[in-house]
């Protein structure tokens, strides 16, 4: 799938983040495929235009990939393409939204040629780690246990986010099924200054209100990237609302014309998926 995503941006990909369930899971042919696509540029893959515009102002860009591999497997692949400078900077904890830094505090597997890029992205995903942990820790409460920061952490991001499952439960299941890593990540963080575990004072709300402030602004803006993947994402109306119905239960009877037009009709589709409780 690697190859394939770059065969159809040839000379544009510096990297592959693999990353997502079907890590966590075990790769499946049934699993969607998650990748974030590191470009030299998005001008590089847009060309000069609007699209080139949407993705420096509201990054990530979403796509949809399938093939069939050299046994006759399908295999599909969600992937998000971001610029090299952008990645880095928004992963390392220097953007105020947490969708790149707590996500990529999760387990990942970089795929590059470059020694230099694979070296770089390392060090930009343990920056990652850290960011994650500063932002969380005033707010534990004693006694502050090896995958607190970790649970609360990626809790408070996904309630940041337009999401179909619990965010705590999902954060649980991760952080669980990588025990030993968080354990580890816990123990390398906090070896020199352990993390405040009174989760009250200054500092903590201070905390509280950043994340908040997260909450505020990520809502609107995840919406924003919904609208802007349905002019990239090909995979079909009718896959999106699966993935939807299986974290949230919550089913959509949609009629053809959405179906066929659904950039058009996405705005009241995604209203209608609210009031039905499919985002938390």
């Amino acid at each position: 799938m690697a190859d394939a995503i770059r065969a159809k941006h040839p000379g544009a990909v510096r990297a592959l983040i693999f990353y997502g369930s079907a890590l966590r899971m075990g790769e499946r042919a049934d699993k969607m495929l998650d990748f974030y696509v590191i470009v030299d540029s998005y001008r590089a893959i847009h060309g000069v235009g609007v699209k080139q515009f949407a993705s420096f102002l509201v990054p990530p860009s979403v796509h949809f990939l399938e093939v069939v591999d050299g046994d006759g497997v399908r295999l599909r692949s969600k992937y998000a393409i971001v610029s090299e400078k952008a990645f880095h900077r928004r992963t390392r904890g220097d953007a105020f939204e947490s969708m790149l830094w707590a996500r990529f505090a999760q387990p990942a597997t970089i795929i590059t040629d470059d020694p230099a890029v694979h070296d770089a992205l390392i060090d930009t995903l343990a920056s990652a780690c850290a960011k994650l942990a500063r932002e969380v820790a005033p707010m534990l409460d004693e006694p502050v246990q090896p995958l607190d920061p970790w649970v609360r952490g990626l809790t408070e991001s996904y309630r940041t986010e337009l999401r179909p499952e619990t965010p705590e439960a999902r954060a649980q299941e991760i952080v669980g099924r990588f025990e030993d890593r968080y354990r580890k990540l816990t123990s390398l963080l906090f070896a020199q200054q352990p993390p405040p575990s009174t989760g009250r004072g200054a500092a903590a709300a201070l905390c509280r209100v950043r994340w908040f402030l997260r909450r505020v602004i990520g809502k609107p803006v995840g919406a924003l990237r919904v609208l802007k993947a349905a002019a990239t994402f090909d995979a079909g109306l009718d896959y999106i609302l699966e993935k939807i119905e299986g974290h949230s239960g919550v089913t959509l009877v949609v009629s053809e014309n959405e179906r066929n037009h659904p950039v058009l009709h996405a705005p009241v589709l995604a209203w209608r998926l609210f009031r039905a409780g499919a985002f938390r």
